[in-house]
């Protein structure tokens, strides 16, 4: 059964190319604030939303940077290793080394994980 599931997925994803992918999520990131929140709130989460698109595009490299896109975009790793040229213990390592960049800078800005959390609570 989990081999039949997890071919479902692999077809879901045949048709799309790894750039619509991350132009997906691209576009979703500008709509992510929560449209019930009150303006202020809304307002924090629109400004960590740019922060960490200028941390992505900053701080990672080009492959780095499509890979993590292409992850958030909920495109399953071992389509995006196989569209990468690349394997999955590879892009677990490329993604590793992304989020410890991403962190660094995080903690550089002075931006907390907790407070992240709860402007999206």
């Amino acid at each position: 059964m989990r081999t039949c599931f997890a071919e479902m997925r692999r077809r879901k994803w045949r048709d799309v190319s790894l750039e619509e992918t991350i132009l997906r999520h691209e576009e979703s990131e500008t709509t992510r604030a929560d449209p019930l929140a009150d303006p202020e709130r809304a307002a924090t989460q629109r400004l960590i939303m740019r922060q960490f698109r200028l941390f992505i595009d900053e701080e990672l490299t080009d492959r780095q940077r499509k890979a993590l896109l292409a992850a958030l975009g909920e495109m399953p790793l071992e389509e995006i290793a196989q569209r990468m040229g690349t394997n999955r213990n590879a892009l677990y390592k490329l993604l590793h080394d992304a989020r410890k960049k991403l962190k660094r800078r995080m903690m550089a800005e002075r931006l907390s994980l907790r407070d992240v959390l709860i402007a999206f609570d």
